[in-house]
Formats: C-alpha cells, sequence, structure tokens
C-alpha cells in the first residue's frame, strides 16, 4: 500500500508548529515545576564536557600590621564539576491511513484532533519527566513498596503516597532492591506496564498480573520502582545530586572531591522536623546568612506550603519564569514572601518536591544548559516533514531535549530535612 504523500506529511507537520511553537513548546514543558522554569538558561552547551569553576575564597590576610597581613594571606582555592548534556526524547506517531484520508479530502479537521491528542500526550510525559528528576539524585528512583505489601498480588503500596504522581497508566516500570547507584534491576530488567493507580489515601499501584510473576521471585515488600530504562541513568542529575543530606562527608560527585570543604561543595543541612514551616524558613535563612550568604528563596511541598498557609495565611503573590535564550515565556508561579535577615524570602511551591526535604537558597545559582531551546522539534524529523516507521505505515514526529542541569554555588543553600 502507498504511504502517505509529502503534501499531507508536510500540512500534518504545520499543525504541530502551529499548535506548538518552540515558545509555546517550552511553556507547556516549564508551567508545572518553579524549579525548571525559574531556573537560570543558557541554550548555547555544545556537546563536550562543561567544567564549572567552584572556586572559594582563601585567607585574605587581615591584621594590624603589614607584615601580619603578609603572613598571613593565602591563595584561594578550586575545584570543579565536570558534567554534559544528556538527551531526552519524545516519538508520537500519527497513522498512515489518516494522512491519506487528508490527501485525498483536503479536511484538515481529520488531522487537527489526532495531533493534537499526540502532542500533548508526549509534552505531558516530557513535563512530568522533567519535574520529577529535577528534584532527584540522578538515580531514577520513583517510589517505594511497603514492608506489608503482598508482592504476590498485582496491587501493592506505596510508603510515600507523595510517590503516588510518578506513576500513570501505561506507564512502564522496572523494580531493583536499593536506591543506591550500582544496583541490579530485578529479572533481567524485566519491564511492566501500570495497569491502575489508587488516591492520596490509599496509595497503590496495580499491574495487569503479579508483581512476582512480572518481576520475578526475587521481588520482595520493601524494594523500589524506577520508570523503565532511568534506573541509574537519569534524564538530568537533580538538586539531591548536587545537594545531597550529609554530615560533612559528602563524597566524589561529577570528580569533584566534595569533602575538601563539604558545606560549599555540597550544600549546608539542617534538620528541621521539629519546627513548623514558618519557622524552618526563619532559621534555615539565618544559618544561611551567619555562613555569608543571602538567600532568596525557599522551595517546599506543596502539602507543606499548605500547612504554611493555615499557619499564616500569607498574601499570595506571582513569581516569572526566566527567559530560555530569545523566548520570553509567558508563565508564572504562585507562592508567598516571608521577609529573612537579608531580604525577602520567595517561599515557592511544588508539587513535585518531595514532603521530606525542603531548600533555602537563591534560585539564580541553578541553570538548565541546553543545546537549543530546552525542548524543540527534531530539525531532522520535523515539524515541516514526518519519517516513515521501520515496518510500519505510520508517521513520526519527534520532539528532543539534551538537558543538563547545574548549580552552580552549592554553598548558596540549606538543605532541610523535614520528614
Amino acid at each position: 500500500m502507498a504511504g502517505p504523500s509529502t503534501f499531507a506529511a508536510h500540512v500534518a507537520g504545520g499543525i504541530v508548529r502551529e499548535m506548538w511553537p518552540d515558545e509555546a513548546l517550552n511553556e507547556e514543558i516549564i508551567e508545572e515545576e518553579p524549579v525548571v522554569g525559574m531556573s537560570q538558561k543558557e541554550t548555547d552547551w555544545g556537546t563536550g564536557v562543561v567544567h564549572p569553576p567552584l572556586g572559594w575564597g582563601g585567607n585574605q590576610g587581615i591584621h594590624r600590621t603589614a607584615a601580619g597581613a603578609k603572613r598571613l594571606k593565602s591563595t584561594a582555592q578550586q575545584a570543579e564539576f565536570q558534567l554534559s548534556t544528556r538527551e531526552m526524547y519524545a516519538f508520537l506517531s500519527l497513522e498512515g491511513k489518516l494522512l491519506r484520508a487528508f490527501e485525498y479530502t483536503k479536511q484538515k479537521w481529520l488531522l487537527v484532533d489526532p495531533i493534537k491528542r499526540e502532542g500533548e500526550r508526549a509534552i505531558e510525559r516530557m513535563r512530568r519527566r522533567f519535574s520529577k528528576s529535577v528534584h532527584g539524585n540522578g538515580i531514577g528512583i520513583w517510589g517505594r513498596i511497603t514492608s506489608g505489601s503482598n508482592v504476590s498480588t498485582n496491587t501493592i503500596t506505596l510508603a510515600d503516597a507523595n510517590d503516588l504522581k510518578n506513576f500513570e497508566k501505561d506507564t512502564p516500570i522496572q523494580t531493583l532492591n536499593t536506591a543506591a547507584t550500582g544496583g541490579t534491576l530485578h529479572n533481567s530488567g524485566a519491564e511492566a506496564l501500570v495497569y491502575s493507580i489508587g488516591t492520596e489515601d490509599s496509595p497503590t499501584v496495580t499491574l495487569s498480573t503479579t508483581w512476582a510473576a512480572a518481576f520475578g521471585g526475587s521481588l520482595a515488600a520493601g524494594d523500589y520502582i524506577v520508570g523503565a530504562g532511568q534506573y541509574d541513568d537519569d534524564y538530568i542529575y537533580g538538586l539531591d545530586s548536587y545537594l545531597p543530606n550529609h554530615s560533612g562527608s559528602p563524597g566524589t560527585f561529577l570528580t569533584c572531591d566534595r569533602n575538601v570543604n563539604p558545606g560549599w561543595l555540597a550544600g549546608r543541612c539542617m534538620d528541621g522536623r521539629n519546627l513548623t514551616v514558618f519557622q524552618r524558613i526563619k532559621q534555615a535563612a539565618r544559618k544561611l546568612v551567619d555562613a555569608g550568604e543571602k538567600p532568596k528563596d525557599y522551595l517546599l511541598s506543596t502539602r507543606n506550603f499548605e500547612k504554611f498557609e493555615f499557619e499564616n495565611k500569607p498574601d499570595l503573590v506571582k513569581f516569572p519564569a526566566e527567559k530560555m535564550g530569545k523566548l520570553n515565556l509567558g508563565v508564572e508561579y504562585t507562592g508567598a514572601v516571608v521577609q529573612g535577615p537579608r531580604g525577602p524570602i520567595r517561599v515557592i511551591p511544588s508539587h513535585w518536591m518531595p514532603d521530606d526535604v525542603e531548600r533555602c537558597g537563591d534560585i539564580s545559582t541553578l541553570t538548565f544548559g541546553s543545546i537549543g531551546p530546552l525542548v524543540h522539534w527534531d530539525a531532522d524529523n520535523g515539524p515541516k516533514d514526518l519519517r516513515t516507521e521501520d515496518g510500519t505505515d505510520n508517521r513520526e514526529l519527534r520532539a528532543v531535549s539534551d538537558p543538563a542541569f547545574l548549580v552552580k554555588r552549592p554553598g548558596a543553600w540549606m538543605r532541610v530535612r523535614t520528614g
């Protein structure tokens, strides 16, 4: 059977461009997650390794005498991360028969609804992956099975109800017995599709078969769930990679030995479990100021922001997203403002933020690097042309991202433990 004509493929690609020009496409990607939207954007990264410097000043030789000042001076110290962009692809297909129907009827509506439906689904998947990954540690864990779950049934319960948002119907998943790097996936990396999910009050994940049948006999209650193909290879290294929970020995990350100056190279940590949200904001900001920083932002989950609202009834304000190269993105995020010791602190909620950690710092020290806009249509495969899929009569369109996430000044941040 003859494939769809070039004319029909061009029209379909044109519809995609009309619906989602680069500006609209990236607005949809960032609209849910303030960390993604409010971070700085550098769209001129190449394919090589980037070496962002992490210098800190040495003793500059302060003394009442010149000889004393000279004796006490020391050189500045230098460290660096080494990272490069990764890749994220979203493929969508259009049925060849549909394109032929348009070719011979010239009825554009035949294409509009399918393109809109498939395009929105692809964009939604990319939005979810960015929003989840930016808070993670690069390992890709989506959730943990409770110790009371029975893996010999089709349904397990998640240990944290806040993780339920990572799952949706027909999403492929894998399992393993560790949340650390270097583990082994169960059953040689077998995958299964999510059949259904529960509610916040009953955070269950159901498969069409038993969990043990899907992932093998070594699966046990208390094990971990990851998105297919993401274990130890998430789309980006997120905030918990750069700003981990540590007690002074955060270890090496991206070739940088952070133990030589842990507070500066891996951020600072505090325990806020016995404080209210308002108290955590105040104390984290004060501790950063005591360390010589000027905090401007406080990140927390929507659940914890809800508690903050109940406690304080703040006035809500809007915070704009940052520009992306030449693109001015018309996205804003709702939050509040608390007065800190060195100026106002923007309190910014995210429903992708975990409940058990909050972060105080300066969003201007966060950067998304990318090759071109954060997300764009693949130049060799659309939006003006569609490619024939191997062995099928369909046509394929690709959205692609080459992202990297960077915390340029980890020492400007305080990790606040809340649970």
